[in-house]
């Protein structure tokens, strides 16, 4: 098992902010390694709802399914994979109030068979990514650019 971090603090709302990450059509504005990211269930975002990411890694494409497992407006949300090559957790607790908003961000990667020895390599990817998108979703969310395309 693998974890990479990330946080961020940004001056906007936390409710306009966990607006914005709980929807997973917001992603590839902030996460280059994100290609497509749909919602796959019926509105609104909750417990059970599910979502198709298709995303480059490492130098190639996979298709994960996602299920949210844990979704707590405005604080927290907890989402598993439940297909692609390697079982992943991802995890948004956000803090604040009207006036600003920390972002934390955690994957956990769960090597299996093979994968297990690629891990210290999985491991340094996951978080390099993680700090350079944390970074551009930080300015994004700062600037309100990425706002007109929720709701």
């Amino acid at each position: 098992m693998f974890t990479a971090t990330a946080d961020i603090q940004v001056r906007r709302p936390i409710t306009e902010v966990f607006a914005f990450v709980e929807d997973a059509r917001n992603r590839p504005q902030w996460d280059d390694t994100v290609i497509s990211e749909e919602i796959t269930s019926a509105p609104p975002i909750t417990v059970g709802t599910t979502v198709r990411t298709r995303l480059r890694s490492m130098g190639r494409e996979y298709t994960y399914t996602w299920v949210v497992t844990d979704h707590d407006v405005p604080g927290r949300m907890t989402i598993e994979s439940v297909s692609g090559p390697l079982p992943t957790t991802l995890q948004f607790t956000l803090t604040g109030d009207v006036a600003q908003t920390r972002v934390e961000f955690t994957v956990t990667g769960h090597p299996t068979g093979f994968m297990r020895l690629l891990q210290p390599m999985m491991a340094r990817s996951t978080q390099h990514n993680l700090d350079r998108n944390f970074e551009r979703l930080g300015r994004l969310l700062e600037t309100g650019s990425g706002f007109s395309s929720t709701g």
